[in-house]
């Protein structure tokens, strides 16, 4: 008797429990309707054969619902679980919208309103004024028109980062003490942004696009499609406010170059030029 004993206790082998429970995980990993479970270290080759050829196999510590029922697992024999994971595609990085800019001007006959504050006077539109951004701008004379406004509004922007920008004329230079310094700008997008003040007095050359230089009000995330940019006369708006033009930029603008070309390893590679 001790002589079998002793031969029992030197072989390696599993219980029949052990068996049946690794035989039904087994079976159930490889018909996919769970992760694929290696009952042992040596069969980690075997099953990675067994995977479609699309798909890439990687093997992780031993998981399970909880400690104990990991626990668990590790006592019937798991040792690890394999799974698999689709050939890597890229990803970009949110959101580059290809480039979008839209531009909203005065003269543009709709996204484009203006009101006026009870007891004060119209707005009114002129030309022939050099550096306006087409032909015309919109001004009113703000000491009996507080509370005035221009509305420049945008439609269909996709989700992502911003950057915001408005156009005062060089007309101002000719005039600088008619113009206000700290001009009220507020943005909206599902709501408004705190107002963002800019001295109509100084041009501030922030952006130059197709000649022209723009003044940034900031960079905003938009997740509604309708933003709004309102400029808004108060005391300090001068004796004339402008409005003339309001831009709205992809913060990230993006050209793709070159195609995207997918690699050996589950990776890809694509060739951009970024603004």
């Amino acid at each position: 008797m001790s002589q079998i004993g002793r031969t029992r206790a030197s072989r390696r082998g599993s219980t029949y429990l052990e068996v049946q429970v690794a035989m039904v995980l087994l079976s159930i990993g490889i018909s996919g309707l769970y992760s694929l479970s290696v009952i042992q270290s040596r069969q980690t080759a075997r099953l990675g054969q067994m995977l479609p050829a699309d798909e890439i196999a990687s093997i992780n510590p031993v998981t399970g619902g909880s400690p104990s029922e990991a626990a668990w697992m590790k006592k019937f024999g798991v040792y690890a679980d394999i799974t698999t994971d689709a050939v890597a595609a890229p990803v970009p990085n949110y959101p580059l919208n290809e480039g979008f800019l839209e531009i909203r001007d005065n003269e543009d006959s709709s996204g484009f309103y203006t009101y006026r504050a009870y007891g004060g006077d119209d707005w009114e539109e002129y030309g022939g004024h050099p550096g306006d951004y087409r032909s015309t701008v919109h001004e009113i004379q703000t000491p009996t028109s507080v509370g005035s406004y221009a509305l420049f509004s945008f439609y269909g922007v996709p989700p992502g980062d911003y950057e915001v920008f408005t156009f005062v004329p060089e007309k101002k230079k000719s005039y600088p003490g008619q113009f206000g310094s700290a001009v009220p700008h507020y943005v909206f997008n599902g709501g408004w942004a705190a107002p963002v003040y800019v001295d109509q007095r100084a041009i501030e050359h922030d952006f130059d696009y197709a000649g022209k230089w723009w003044e940034r009000l900031g960079v905003y995330t938009f997740r509604n499609s309708t933003v709004h940019v309102l400029l808004y006369g108060w005391p300090r708006s001068g004796d004339w406010l402008i409005a003339d033009a309001v831009m709205l930029r992809c913060r990230r603008s993006v050209e793709v170059v070159t195609p995207i070309t997918t690699t050996i390893g589950g990776g890809a590679t694509v060739t951009v030029e970024l603004d």
